[in-house]
């Protein structure tokens, strides 16, 4: 009995070491073939000190769907970039640009260049500065490329918010110009001495014009003085139940968009809101102050509902004559959005740079959005700025001043 007994116990031992065997074997075969989706997610799940200094292109391009970590492109020169990168830092400027970093010297940080080694120089001087979560892209944007996924050229947005053509708004100078010298909201005397014009645009002044108001590079401080006389003489429910009108009525020439205007004849403050320069009815007032409610500039955190600065009034004017065009909405807000990218070319730059890292390229952009307080406003264009860090190519022109 005590023989059958031990042969059973044998046979069970050893039937537990086979199903033992199955068991790791089957395991050791689930681990085989999925060994890639394994090590990308492991990626985000393993303590930051066993986590690979390397990522391969697959890897990255897998981790981008559920991205918890900080990308930045490192070559230098810019020669592109890969999708979601959250900015760019030259490979061997890290220290220099720490106050980018994140500031948690754990956070997950990625680093990539174009063929591995300027990445690998930089991760090495982020771990001499403590940062203990750090990988590469192997291979850099040539493994990248060779994987056959895209490489996104930023360096073509200039041209795509600033267009070196200009761009032309819907609408004409018409006699603007000439009222407003008449009616002495412009000394042209004045004018001539802050302003260096061209023959052209003395004419618009002088004599008016059938020409529709184009902005570019070279006009951008002419263009806002006119509109900002403009806006400042206009009528307009801005100036009755805004800001300028209401709680700010006594104090309504402490502004740069009011005593900051000099180039009247006299007190700006004299010709705030006293014109029909812009025959509106009541409905298309509305619609102007309804619009100038979601207009911000990134000089200053106020809306054009209370147009405190000269870009402000500038807006309000453009505002006004496209609603007495008839304009949509939409419309009026894509124009506006051109005028104020050539007034503030490296704020919608940075914008423009930040959409296209989302995958959302310029000419899509909801142009109501981007001028409102989250992207336009001094604060927001500012957060946008820390998000998106130095633009990663050349920017030429400078934006205007809040000063005549």
């Amino acid at each position: 009995m005590k023989s059958k007994e031990k042969s059973k116990k044998l046979k069970r031992k050893d039937l537990s070491k086979f199903i033992l065997f199955v068991v790791l074997a089957l395991f050791g075969f689930y681990i085989g073939i999925n060994v890639d989706k394994l090590k990308t997610k492991s990626l985000s799940l393993l303590p930051s000190r066993i986590i690979s200094e390397n990522f391969s292109a697959r890897e990255l391009k897998e981790s981008l769907s559920n991205k918890n970590f900080t990308l930045v492109n490192v070559h230098t020169p810019y020669e592109g970039e890969i999708e979601k990168t959250d900015m760019f830092i030259e490979y061997d400027s890290m220290m220099a640009s720490k106050n980018m970093l994140p500031q948690d010297k754990n956070a997950r940080i990625v680093l990539y260049c174009k063929t591995g080694r300027m990445s690998t120089e930089a991760l090495e001087t982020l771990r001499g500065m403590g940062y203990t979560n750090v990988s590469h892209l192997k291979g850099g944007m040539d493994a990248w490329r060779e994987a056959e996924y895209e490489i996104m050229d930023l360096s073509k947005l200039p041209e795509e918010v600033l267009p070196e053509a200009g761009f032309e708004l819907p609408v004409v100078w018409g006699d603007v110009g000439p009222r407003l010298i008449e009616l002495g909201v412009i000394d042209l005397a004045k004018l001539e001495k802050a302003v260096n014009m061209t023959d052209e645009q003395k004419e618009i002044l002088t004599s008016g014009s059938d020409q529709k108001i184009k902005i570019d590079m070279s006009n951008g401080q002419f263009i806002v003085d006119v509109l900002w006389a403009l806006g400042l003489a206009q009528k307009s429910k801005v100036y009755q139940e805004g800001p300028l009108g209401t709680e700010y009525k006594d104090k309504a020439g402490s502004f740069a968009s009011t005593g900051g205007w000099s180039l009247a004849k006299g007190d700006a403050v004299n010709y705030l809101g006293k014109f029909d320069l812009i025959p509106l009815t009541n409905t298309q007032q509305e619609k102007v102050s309804e619009i100038a409610k979601n207009v911000y500039r990134p000089c200053c955190g106020n809306s054009t509902w209370f147009p405190d600065c000269n870009h402000g009034m500038a807006a309000l004017a453009a505002i006004e004559l496209m609603v007495s065009e008839g304009l949509s909405d939409e419309e009026i807000y894509k124009n506006v959005l051109a005028l104020n990218s050539f007034w503030f070319p490296s704020s919608y730059l940075t914008a423009a740079t930040y959409f296209a890292r989302q995958g959302v390229s310029w000419d899509e952009v909801d142009a109501k959005e981007v001028l409102g307080q989250e992207y336009s406003s001094g604060q927001g264009a500012g957060e946008i700025f820390k998000k998106v860090g130095p633009l990663p190519y050349e920017l030429k022109g400078v934006g205007g001043s809040c000063g005549a």
